[in-house]
Order: C-alpha cells, then sequence, then structure tokens
C-alpha cells in the first residue's frame, strides 16, 4: 500500500511539474553552488567548441582571484598582461504557485573591475537558454549598478556595499535581445551559426 502511495505522490509531481520534459529538469534539482557550476561549465564548453576563443576554467578558484571576481578568462592574444575575465550567472525559471516568473540573479558584484565581461545564462523549460553578455562599461556606471539597458534597476543587498540582486523578467530578457547583448538558443531549433557569431562579437579573443 505505502508503494502505491509514494508512486502515485511521485506521478503527479511529475505530471504537474513545470519542468516536466524539459531539458533542464534535471538542473532544477541540483543545489544553488551546482547550479552555478553547471552554468560555468556550460559556457565554458560552449565557448571551446563553437569559438576560437581559448577559454580558461578554473572551476571554484574564483573565490580567490586577486585580479578580481570571474569564473572564465583568457589572454587577448595569447599576452598574459592582457587577460579577459568573465563573470557568470545563472538561473533557471522561477515558478510561483505554479506560474512561471522571471530568473533571479545573486551576489552580481560590481565595483572595482572586478571582472570585463558579466554573462547571464537564463534557461526555461520549454528548452530555451537566454546568454546575455554585456561589459563592465554598458552597465557600471559611476560606481553603481544600471540596468536601464534591460529596462530595470538591480537591488544592491543592505549592508553590503558593491554587491546586488539581479532580477529577469521576460520583457527584461527582450529587452536584451532588442539591444543585441542577449541571444535566444532554441535546442529544439538550434541556431549555432547564429551562436558563435554572437559569442566571438560580444566576447571577442
Amino acid at each position: 500500500m505505502k508503494s502505491i502511495v509514494t508512486n502515485l505522490i511521485e506521478d503527479y509531481k511529475e505530471s504537474a511539474s513545470y519542468w516536466s520534459g524539459s531539458i533542464f529538469e534535471s538542473v532544477t534539482h541540483f543545489s544553488t553552488d551546482y547550479k552555478g557550476k553547471f552554468g560555468e561549465e556550460l559556457l565554458y564548453n560552449t565557448i571551446k567548441d563553437y569559438t576560437d576563443i581559448p577559454v580558461k576554467w578554473d572551476q571554484d578558484s574564483n573565490t580567490a582571484n586577486d585580479d578580481g571576481v570571474y569564473d572564465l578568462f583568457w589572454y587577448l592574444h595569447n599576452n598574459k598582461n592582457r587577460k579577459r575575465r568573465v563573470e557568470v550567472k545563472t538561473s533557471g525559471r522561477t515558478v510561483a504557485n505554479g506560474r512561471a516568473i522571471g530568473w533571479q540573479h545573486e551576489n552580481v558584484y560590481f565595483t572595482d573591475n572586478k571582472w570585463d565581461k558579466l554573462v547571464f545564462i537564463d534557461y526555461d523549460a520549454n528548452d530555451v537558454v537566454f546568454f546575455t553578455i554585456v561589459d563592465y562599461n554598458q552597465v557600471v556606471k559611476d560606481n553603481t549598478l544600471d540596468l536601464s539597458l534591460f529596462g530595470k534597476k538591480g537591488h544592491q543587498r543592505k549592508n553590503e556595499e558593491g554587491k546586488a540582486k539581479v532580477d529577469f523578467s521576460m520583457k527584461s530578457i527582450q529587452n536584451g535581445i532588442d539591444s543585441n547583448v542577449t541571444f535566444k538558443y532554441d535546442f529544439n531549433n538550434p541556431d549555432n551559426e547564429g551562436l558563435s557569431n554572437f559569442l566571438e562579437e560580444k566576447l571577442g579573443k
């Protein structure tokens, strides 16, 4: 009898799940840290496979960097004095009361030039992922996080200078697409050439 109940519960949970059947379904069960790591490795492998950028990933060592806060990096023109630093933030779409809302990114550092490029990876249950790539100077102005490009503001943490929470709605994402800083990749209708061109253009070598 117990197995009947538990099996029924699992069946109903799966059928009711917003993420059921999605390519990202398993990712939603990861811990917050592993979701972040998943996003970093996803971008690392995508850059490696779809561009000629000599990207490097030190996995969890970004917190120990003495030259900023970032996850991926490479040297411009193989010059070790010219390092490009990329900070990666990853989020699955938030679902509240069965309704899809938006994407939430914690702990975005924005002072003291801690990174050169900021990449938001936002995925949804319809097997779509949005890559948003901005330069430091595009979104950090007068030592504050300026998200007017997306039609919104960043939320600075109380008593935590230089750190913000960034929430994206579908409208924010669309503003990014319209401003040519966001690329929509659909796993069911892939545009690999478009993705490659976008990464090359926004990240450079």
